[in-house]
């Protein structure tokens, strides 16, 4: 299901003013172009004051053929600044589309271990697609919403200058329109992220069902399948009502406020008119001034459901950039080619993590350079967390892990990840074989990658495919069998030439015909690396230098036969 991050206490409206600082040298084009456009909007109304008492008075007509031709140039004008805005909206959501994709591509290979203990990060990197909504609704809005908040306050400032009156109507209109977005919105930021977090419960459920199809293959499990997709629809439903309801609320008191206006200002002008408070001409452009931002109060709805689906987007999305990284803030490690790493463990403790009870107290090795050693233990007994802690990917309960007499805690990541390897699991990306075994290191090349998948065996049984090494492999892997793509894991930590090998259980599986001649090569007195595996294989164990096992919370030396 869909992980829930509401950990940060980061509002809406502060996740998105951070979104939006970087722009701000573009924001504020926007607002001078429609401003811009704002004030030639006034030229019609004006210029119909202007013909309405010429006419009134039965002057020439020549006056009325030059305000014309001045009105279609400043309306060219306006159409004008009304392009370069659109171009301006358009650049900018396209940076911010670029700008967050790369900041994601940066952070989530430095996304912290214990982060992936509490929650699913691949699955909420589907929250990324809402990036999409922010750049639609940020178009909206500032195209749309800006036009309609500078026309009405550049518009009703006008009217201010007619009469005393109409600067009381501009007050009450304005007043009207500040009730219907906080007085009847009150709740709307707060439900339409609720109604989000209901609908990624929705695709969380759904992505569970494709992970694993066969869980759900019987009769009863496609009815608990059935079963729990209706209630997080139904959670959806209730949580967009629980929104919606607002914003009909908002939607009918901004028609209030249209029908309000149009029948206040005919009525309160044509009064000003009897009492020649006001020109008739004056009336006219009153009227045309406040015609287009009453009938923009029928698109106001519109773009408050943008403004909050905006703000939705960018808490959801706002979460993944909360996922705590890996500073790279310490000393580089020296670089020793072709010379295998010094690791040692002083009195190191591990504390349960959320996906782990295990403890380990008391841990003190020392694992010589070039040396192989093997911890054996059963599931669930602190190893795997012992080799995380070996790696940096952790830090220990208490004690110290240091690489080469240097504390792991003080070693910049980037250079420590450049002199320590990792093989646990299977993880391709959807990429050639060749690009999977290089990973883009730019010192690797094909006959690096080629030497590498022959010190695994994998060489030869690969060239039989079509495009060899250029066959295109996925996620899914579906080209290899499970043996097949674990030895790729071991082609990519070989080809780097590492200098701390740890092989988490990556052997086990290996079929035994296979997994003798893999070890053959990893094990070779020649391998430039120092070598640490846990495993459950005894054979495989003994066929190291030194043997451990997890005892009581442990670490115990095993006896060699």
């Amino acid at each position: 299901m869909a992980t829930d991050t509401t950990h940060s206490h980061t509002t809406p409206w502060q996740r998105l003013k951070a979104v939006l600082a970087p722009e701000r040298g573009d924001l504020w084009v926007l607002v001078i172009y429609g401003a811009g456009v704002g004030l030639l909007s006034l030229v019609v109304p004006i210029t119909a004051q202007a013909v309405v008492n010429t006419a009134a008075f039965g002057t020439v007509l020549q006056p009325v053929v030059v305000l014309g031709l001045i009105v279609f140039c400043l309306l060219i004008l306006a159409g004008g600044l009304r392009v370069m805005q659109v171009l301006v909206a358009e650049r900018l959501q396209q940076r911010l589309f670029a700008r967050m994709a790369v900041d994601l591509a940066h952070r989530l290979p430095r996304v912290r271990t214990q982060t992936h203990d509490t929650y699913r990060v691949s699955e909420l990197v589907n929250r990324f697609m809402d990036v999409m909504t922010i750049q639609k609704a940020t178009g909206l809005i500032l195209m749309d919403g800006l036009a309609l908040v500078l026309q009405a306050v550049v518009g009703l400032l006008l009217l201010a200058f007619y009469s005393p009156l109409l600067l009381g109507f501009d007050i009450l209109l304005l007043g009207s329109m500040a009730l219907v977005l906080f007085g009847l919105g009150r709740g709307a930021v707060r439900t339409s992220v609720q109604e989000s977090y209901r609908k990624y419960e929705v695709v969380g459920w759904l992505t569970e069902l494709a992970r694993v199809p066969l869980a759900f293959w019987g009769p009863e499990g496609g009815a608990l399948a059935l079963r729990r997709a209706d209630d997080a629809t139904q959670a959806y439903l209730e949580a967009r009502s629980s929104h919606f309801r607002i914003l009909m609320r908002q939607v009918v008191g901004t028609l209030a406020v249209q029908a309000l206006a149009s029948g206040l200002l005919l009525g309160v002008g044509g009064w000003l008119v009897t009492r020649q408070q006001l020109s008739l001409g004056q009336l006219v452009a009153a009227e045309l001034i406040v015609a287009p931002v009453v009938a923009s109060f029928a698109k106001f709805g519109k773009v408050l459901e943008s403004l909050y689906d905006l703000l939705a987007a960018v808490d959801k999305v706002g979460h993944l950039f909360d996922l705590p990284i890996q500073p790279d803030k310490g000393e580089p490690l020296a670089r020793r080619d072709n010379r295998a790493a010094a690791l040692r463990f002083r009195d190191v403790s591990l504390a349960p993590t959320a996906l782990s009870t295990a403890t380990l107290h008391g841990v003190d090795l020392t694992v010589e350079p070039g040396s192989r050693v093997a911890i054996l233990g059963p599931y669930s007994s602190g190893k795997r967390l012992l080799m995380d802690v070996a790696l940096g990917l952790r830090e220990p309960a208490q004690g110290s892990v240091e690489l080469d007499g240097m504390d792991l805690r003080e070693a910049s990541t980037d250079s420590l990840h450049a002199q320590v390897a990792l093989v646990r699991g299977i993880q391709l990306f959807d990429g050639t074989v060749q690009e999977n075994v290089a990973v883009g290191r730019a010192d690797v090349s094909l006959q690096d990658v080629r030497q590498a998948l022959d010190a695994v065996c994998l060489l030869d049984e690969l060239m039989r495919l079509p495009d060899g090494l250029r066959t295109r492999l996925s996620g899914g892997h579906t080209l290899l069998s499970p043996g097949q793509a674990q030895r790729l894991m071991l082609a990519r930590a070989l080809v780097g030439r590492p200098r701390l090998l740890v092989l988490d259980e990556a052997l086990d599986s290996l079929d035994s015909d296979v997994r003798a001649r893999v070890v053959d090569r990893l094990l070779a007195p020649g391998a430039p690396w120092t070598l640490l595996l846990t495993t459950h294989l005894p054979e495989l164990a003994a066929r190291c230098d030194r043997a451990l096992r997890v005892e009581a919370s442990t670490l115990v030396e095993m006896e060699r036969s």
